[in-house]
């Protein structure tokens, strides 16, 4: 009787999977999230062990609310605008536009399917990606072998992230570098300042330029700034430069000047000469004089007795 007992126990658990509702022979997977501020955020979700099945509503809500946040239902969207499915004929995964920081949180999404419905909690993450970095030095002009601060600043980025330092042959300096966080949280809208100082007490200028690197919190690059160091000596030589090319254009245009009134002064007096020539006096009055000083000494000579 045990036996028979036992044959009936290992049937009807073999027969038991077999004759289980189609709905739970598949299952509904969303990843962990994480959105970025004013882009548009994917979150991936799937169907598991299961070929062919079509998606007939949705539903989304926080935990923390008992609104849907979003609804699908008859080829139809409602509620908040910027959320949706990505493609429905592909699958499940949803997508937001327009990212916010309010987007953060832990979500409960129901989906109707033709097999069956299910449900799934997920977790968004949101961030915001640092603006491009500014780097400095202080002096301006660097003397090699001399002290110097290398700065370099990033903004509007979330949560908080780092600032590496980077010589040209890629010796990171970060441990020789001091930074600091400054946190804003205004009207819901969250930002992290970075601020990252290396100090040289006697610099190698051969070691530039250098590079900072700003990393997210999870030590992925959001930006990055090259910080070419002037050289005291080469401002100096471009000063001296700049300086000497003004003296010799200045000497160059006194030369030219003096040459232009050298020969402005040869023609007038060429001039003068070509005037003087032209204006000779004229030889009739001379000839006159003497025609009248004969006349006069015969009338003399006839009148005499």
């Amino acid at each position: 009787m045990s036996l028979v007992m036992v044959m009936v126990i290992v049937i009807i658990s073999l027969f038991i999977p077999a004759v289980r509702p189609s709905q739970d022979l598949w299952r509904l997977e969303c990843l962990p999230t994480v959105g970025i501020v004013a882009e548009t955020t994917v979150i991936n979700c799937n169907f598991k062990d299961i070929q062919e099945i079509k998606i007939e509503g949705v539903s989304l809500k926080k935990i923390t609310e008992n609104k849907p946040l979003f609804t699908f239902f008859e080829e139809t969207n409602s509620g908040d605008p910027r959320f949706g499915l990505k493609n429905p004929a592909l699958g499940p995964s949803l997508q937001i536009s327009d990212t916010k920081f309010s987007d953060e949180g832990e979500y409960l999404y129901y989906v109707l399917t033709d097999t069956g419905e299910k449900k799934v909690q997920l977790r968004i993450t949101i961030t915001a990606k640092y603006k491009n970095p500014i780097s400095s030095t202080w002096p301006k002009d660097v003397t090699d072998g001399g002290t110097v601060d290398l700065y370099c600043n990033a903004t509007d980025g979330y949560p908080a992230g780092f600032i590496h330092w980077f010589d040209r042959s890629g010796t990171n300096w970060t441990m020789n570098s001091d930074l600091t966080k400054a946190t804003n949280d205004t009207n819901g809208l969250k930002s992290v300042a970075l601020s990252s100082k290396l100090t040289f007490k006697s610099i190698n200028l051969n070691l530039g330029p250098f590079r900072c690197i700003v990393l997210n919190s999870k030590y992925v690059q959001d930006g990055e700034s090259t910080l070419q160091i002037t050289s005291a000596r080469d401002g100096s030589d471009k000063e001296s430069s700049i300086t000497s090319n003004t003296t010799h254009i200045v000497a160059g245009v006194m030369v030219i000047g003096s040459l232009i009134v050298g020969l402005l002064c040869a023609l007038l007096i060429f001039r003068k000469k070509n005037v003087q020539h032209d204006r000779r006096p004229s030889a009739h009055p001379f000839l006159s004089y003497e025609s009248g000083s004969t006349a006069e000494g015969d009338l003399e000579s006839d009148n005499t007795p």
